[in-house]
């Protein structure tokens, strides 16, 4: 009776660990290469113990030892695939099917009630009508496509910060970035001009220097949150609960306040823009969204153009063009001062082009090559977003002899591709003239690769 019984336990283990190794550690059929799955933190924790602060450089590893230009992985219940190649990237992005968003809570945690709201991480219908009403409408104010009066606009800030930083610092917050021995904190000094051609996008009007405390604040609070969160969704996506443990709380609180207080300065001016709408008389875009809000005829009882909405759609698009270019100037101007030689040969092919009364506006840029090669080198070699935004697959494809399931989870990693020896040769050097032939033109083929940055 005894041996019958220990058999039964026996069996029933053995059974026990044959289902665990098919739901937990087997990897699927025609799967890219990559390691098995570990139990309980499956690859995320593999990926933390490589290399905590960079998740990517860590999938890099894996990949090299793998020997893969694509990357399986399993991220605590996602499956997931890293791609490390240009041109293999190209391909699948170009694939709708890949055009899906994953529920994160990273983008829950943006929202003030942890609703998925805004553009860069929902999708479905009503990632349809948000993205394009905002392309459709910015674009009425400016917003990607050439506007003289936009342009206007942007020089007159340039004028106002250079006015700033070499006029007496009469306001105490001007002080804390702009220091009395000709020393400037970067990017801090960038965050101004920028918001303020984003306010004129969004609610046609600028902030003078008395007021523009609030912009620095509302760019350090954009910054907060993008240097604590990362392109896998941080460990707070993975295993939610963590938040509430010492040490993870900390960083959870800054990615959580910094969004928060991007959100607030937001609201405050929409608010203030609501005190005085008119839908028969919109103003800017701001007043055209209030005013589809009262129009727009909802499916299934439910809109998705709502006061929530408006605010994280704004967002998505404040944090990119304000605290990430300032990141991405400041990175500029590092890479300009470690390569003088740099330097001046963009300095001198700017003298030989615009007259010293003038800035430089965008017909200057076809006689302005190795000034847009140095912009391209610098975006390729200071990759801001090392992995992109996450993407989720709608539904089960086939690439090459592999199987990309449903749900499954695709981050392209542009620092590798960035940095891919077989296009750049030299990738870790700050060498602008990759982008130009020998004649001095810019290398469409090269152009076309970085657009992946």
């Amino acid at each position: 009776m005894a041996l019958i019984s220990a058999l039964l336990w026996f069996a029933v283990i053995l059974l026990f660990s044959y289902r665990f190794y098919l739901h937990n550690i087997k990897r699927p059929p025609n799967y890219p290469p990559g390691p098995p799955r570990l139990p309980f933190i499956e690859d995320y924790g593999l990926l933390l113990l490589l290399n905590h602060r960079h998740l990517h450089r860590a999938a890099y590893k894996l990949a090299s030892f793998y020997r893969t230009k694509i990357l399986g992985l399993s991220l605590v219940g996602y499956p997931s695939i890293i791609v490390q190649d240009g041109t293999i990237a190209r391909k699948l992005l170009t694939r709708r099917e890949l055009d899906g968003r994953p529920n994160l809570f990273l983008a829950q945690l943006r929202q003030k009630e942890f609703k998925l709201r805004g553009i860069n991480f929902i999708d479905g219908p009503s990632w349809k009508d948000q993205r394009w009403f905002f392309l459709r409408h910015l674009r009425d104010y400016g917003f990607g496509r050439r506007s003289e009066q936009y342009e206007r606009e942007v020089e007159d800030e340039l004028h106002r910060m250079v006015e700033q930083l070499t006029s007496d610092q009469r306001y105490e917050y001007e002080r804390d970035f702009i220091q009395p021995d000709e020393v400037v904190k970067c990017p801090d000094v960038f965050l101004i001009p920028l918001t303020n051609i984003f306010l004129q996008l969004a609610i046609g009007e600028r902030y003078d220097r008395s007021r523009a405390k609030s912009l620095i604040q509302a760019g350090r609070d954009g910054l907060l949150f993008l240097r604590n969160a990362d392109d896998y969704g941080t460990v707070y996506s993975y295993f939610p609960w963590i938040r509430f443990v010492y040490p993870f709380t900390s960083k959870y609180n800054k990615i959580r306040g910094g969004m928060m207080g991007v959100c607030q300065f937001l609201e405050t001016i929409i608010n203030k823009q609501m005190q005085t709408f008119d839908p028969n008389n919109p103003r800017h875009f701001v007043d055209v969204y209030l005013r589809e809000m009262q129009n727009h005829v909802p499916q299934d009882n439910e809109t998705t153009f709502q006061y929530d909405q408006l605010v994280l759609g704004l967002a998505d698009c404040l944090l990119p063009s304000t605290s990430g270019t300032s990141v991405q100037l400041s990175m500029l101007l590092e890479r300009l001062l470690l390569n003088p030689e740099v330097l001046k040969r963009m300095q001198q092919e700017i003298d030989d082009v615009v007259d010293r009364d003038r800035l430089p506006t965008l017909n200057d840029r076809i006689n302005l090559p190795y000034t847009e090669a140095t912009l391209r080198e610098s975006l390729r070699i200071d990759t801001l977003i090392p992995s992109g935004i996450v993407h989720r697959a709608q539904q089960n494809i086939k690439y090459e002899q592999y199987n990309i399931q449903e749900n499954t989870l695709l981050l392209f990693d542009l620092d590798s591709i960035n940095n891919q020896t077989d296009v750049w040769g030299d990738p870790r050097t700050f060498r602008p003239d990759r982008f130009l032939d020998e004649t001095g033109s810019l290398v469409l083929s090269k152009i076309v690769h970085s657009r992946l940055v």
